[in-house]
């Protein structure tokens, strides 16, 4: 009689294989996140200065070469020194005034020291002029928050326009409330058009408008305003190379008006993706972004 052969049990066998390559996954699988997790916090700290020639028809000869900043959406951002950095790139820039279009604080926003810091030191550059973003209309701190920025001598335009002299040109500004702010004072809202037509705008005035939404440029065409500058819709929060902005609020998935340049019916749009972060605290392949617009004849 034989003795019976003796043989390893099969888990014995399989088990060291299969627990090797459960550690090699878990270990490339912790190195993709942390690779992610970092590009991510780098994307989400950068600042991209985006600078863009706008020809405008009839512009004045001694208007060429007129500059605007552009600073929208900040949502009272504050990490780091953010803050300082986008007052230094304004510097650098030497702008002719700045133009603050809507949520320069967020509805969380419990203080707003340090944002009004930021604005103290712009106004310091160039005169400064603000529009109401929907996160403005619905903050608690609105009233208080306009009584210091005008201390600071922060020109605000509520459905309004003034005529400006800069650099020797006469320039017409105009600022549009968002609609969220006549909705939360139980007002009824007009129509940017209808606003725009009450104001009779000059027709041989170079006219920039401020107004927070760029899916209205529909209703800032055909009144005579030569520029829009807008920003509300964070670059489309998530963007996919060859594709876009993913989403947008009032806009919904895959905006068309999310950022750059777009020209409709003789008007030019030029949409910020913003400096700050709201509800959606991160973005990915979209940095946030100062915006310079220089004036050239057409």
């Amino acid at each position: 009689m034989s003795a019976p052969l003796s043989v390893a049990p099969p888990s014995v066998v399989s088990r060291r294989p299969r627990a090797r390559w459960a550690a090699t996954g878990a270990l490339a699988g912790l190195l993709v996140a942390l690779l992610g997790g970092g590009w991510l916090l780098w994307d989400n700290r950068r600042l991209d200065i985006t600078g863009y020639d706008v020809p405008i028809d009839q512009l004045p000869p001694e208007a060429e070469g007129l500059s605007i900043a552009q600073v929208s959406d900040l949502h009272a951002a504050s990490f780091g020194t953010f803050p300082q950095r986008i007052v230094a790139a304004v510097y650098s820039a030497r702008p002719d005034l700045i133009a603050i279009t809507g949520d320069l604080i967020d509805v969380r926003t419990v203080a707003t020291e340090q944002t009004l810091e930021v604005v103290s030191q712009l106004q310091q550059i160039a005169p400064c002029y603000l529009v109401l973003g929907n996160h403005e209309a619905d903050s608690d701190l609105r009233p208080d928050l306009l009584r210091k920025l005008e201390a600071l001598g922060v020109v605000i335009l509520r459905d309004e326009a003034v005529t400006v002299e800069v650099a020797g040109t006469p320039l017409t500004l105009v600022g549009l409330d968002d609609p969220r702010v006549a909705a939360s004072t139980d007002r009824k809202a007009s129509s940017p058009r209808d606003l725009l037509r009450a104001m009779e705008l000059p027709e041989a005035a170079t006219t920039v408008l401020l107004a927070h939404r760029p899916e209205l440029l529909g209703d800032y065409t055909g009144v005579g305003v030569d520029l829009v500058l807008s920003g509300h819709a964070h670059g489309g929060q998530v963007r996919v190379p060859g594709i876009g902005g993913v989403y947008a609020p009032h806009q919904g998935l895959l905006p068309e008006l999310t950022e750059g340049v777009h020209l409709r019916d003789g008007t030019t749009m030029v949409i910020s993706r913003g400096l700050g972060n709201s509800i959606a605290g991160v973005r990915v392949n979209n940095p946030r972004e100062l915006v310079l617009v220089e004036l050239t004849a057409r």
